[in-house]
C-alpha cells in the first residue's frame, strides 16, 4: 500500500503531462464520458443520480485538464479572483448532483435547503467578484471550456509566443506613456509603397484577442447586480407564492429583459466598455430567454402537448429519428423538473 502511495504523485505528473501534450485526444475521452452519462439515463434503477454523477464527473474532468493545460502552457494569464471562480465552477457543475442526492436522502426539506444554500453562495460570489475584483460580465460557467483548437500543436507555450511578439513589436515601435498609443519609429517605416498608412495594434494575444478588461459602467453594474440576485429573487417569490404560481415566472423573466435591456441602452456610449466575450455571453443570455417557453408554469400549461405532439410526430416521419425522440419524450419531464430552474442560468 505504501508503494502505491509514494508512486501516486508520480502517476499524476505522468498524467499532467500527457494531458498538456495530447489535448485533442482528451476533449474526446471527455466527451465520451459525456455520452456515457446520457445511456445511462432511464436503463438502471437510481440512473437519474447516477447518470448526473457521471456527468458532474466529465465536467470535473474537463476543468481539471483545461487546468493543467493552461499551467502548462501558459495560454491565460492569471487574474484577480481565479480562486472563487474556480470554486464557483465547482459548485455550479455539481449543484444538480447535490440537488438530487439531498432529495433522496433527506427527502423534499432536504433539497430546498441544498437548493438555497448553492445559491446563496454562488449569488455572494457573483457579488464578489463584481465589486471587489472588477469582473464584468460574470460567465456561465465562470470559467468557460478552453479553446483547445487553438493551442499550438508544436508544444510551444503561449507565453513565449506573447514575449516574441511583445519584443517584435517593441522594436520597431514604442508606447506614449500619457494616451497608451503605439507609434512606429521612423527607422522602422517600410518604403512608401508599400505603407498602409493605418495606425499599429498592439499583436494579438493566443487566443487573438486581446482586450482591456475595464470596470462596468454604473448602468452596466446595475444590469449585472440584477442578473445575479434574479436566483434569490426566484426563490424568494416561489417561497411567498408557490411554484405553480406564475408570480416566479413573471418576476424573473422580466428581471432577465430588464438586465438585456440596461445593457443595450449602453450601445455607442462612451460608458460601454464590453469586450467581444463579453458580447457574446450576452448574446447567449438573450438565446436561453427561449428557455422560459419550458418553465413551469408555462411549460406545464402550453408547452408540455406541444413538445410530445413534436417529439412523436418526428419520430413517426422520420427515418431513425425514434430512437431518439422516444427516449427523449420519456426522459423530459425529469429534465424538465431538474434543469429548467430559473436558478439555473
Amino acid at each position: 500500500m505504501s508503494s502505491i502511495l509514494l508512486s501516486l504523485p508520480e502517476i499524476f505528473t505522468s498524467y499532467k503531462n500527457w494531458v498538456s501534450q495530447n489535448p485533442q485526444f482528451a476533449s474526446d475521452c471527455e466527451t465520451s464520458a459525456k455520452w456515457i452519462s446520457y445511456f445511462i439515463a432511464g436503463k438502471i434503477n437510481s440512473s437519474h443520480v447516477l447518470s448526473e454523477l457521471v456527468y458532474c464527473l466529465s465536467n470535473l474532468l474537463v476543468l481539471l485538464n483545461d487546468r493543467i493545460i493552461n499551467n502548462v502552457r501558459q495560454i491565460e494569464l492569471p487574474s484577480s479572483g481565479d480562486t472563487l471562480k474556480l470554486w464557483l465552477t465547482v459548485v455550479e457543475y455539481c449543484e444538480v448532483l447535490f440537488e438530487l442526492s439531498a432529495q433522496k436522502i433527506w427527502g423534499s426539506v432536504g433539497k430546498w435547503l441544498v437548493v438555497v444554500g448553492v445559491q446563496v453562495f454562488k449569488c455572494v460570489a457573483r457579488l464578489i467578484l463584481v465589486y471587489n475584483h472588477k469582473e464584468n460580465i460574470i460567465q456561465t460557467p465562470p470559467i468557460p471550456y478552453l479553446d483547445r483548437g487553438k493551442i499550438p500543436k508544436d508544444g510551444t507555450n503561449c507565453s513565449s509566443v506573447r514575449d516574441i511578439a511583445q519584443a517584435q513589436l517593441s522594436s520597431v515601435s514604442f508606447t506614449l506613456k500619457e494616451s497608451g498609443r503605439v507609434i512606429r519609429k521612423i527607422d522602422a517605416s517600410p518604403p512608401i509603397s508599400l505603407r498602409t498608412w493605418k495606425p499599429l495594434k498592439a499583436q494579438e494575444t493566443c487566443d487573438n484577442e486581446q482586450t482591456i478588461e475595464q470596470a462596468l459602467a454604473e448602468r452596466q453594474l446595475i444590469a449585472e447586480t440584477i442578473y445575479i440576485v434574479k436566483p434569490m429573487a426566484h426563490l424568494a417569490s416561489v417561497a411567498c407564492f408557490g411554484s405553480s404560481s406564475w408570480k416566479p415566472w413573471v418576476i424573473s423573466l422580466a428581471m432577465d429583459i430588464t438586465s438585456l435591456q440596461l445593457y443595450k441602452s449602453c450601445k455607442g456610449t462612451k460608458s460601454n466598455y464590453l469586450t467581444p466575450k463579453q458580447r457574446l455571453q450576452l448574446s447567449k443570455r438573450t438565446i436561453i430567454l427561449v428557455m422560459y417557453l419550458l418553465r413551469s408554469p408555462f411549460y406545464d400549461k402550453y408547452s408540455k402537448d406541444k413538445v410530445n405532439a413534436l417529439l412523436i410526430s418526428l419520430g413517426r416521419n422520420v427515418p431513425l429519428a425514434k430512437l431518439i425522440c422516444q427516449p427523449l419524450a420519456q426522459y423530459l419531464p425529469f429534465w424538465q423538473s431538474n434543469y429548467f430552474y430559473m436558478w439555473s442560468t
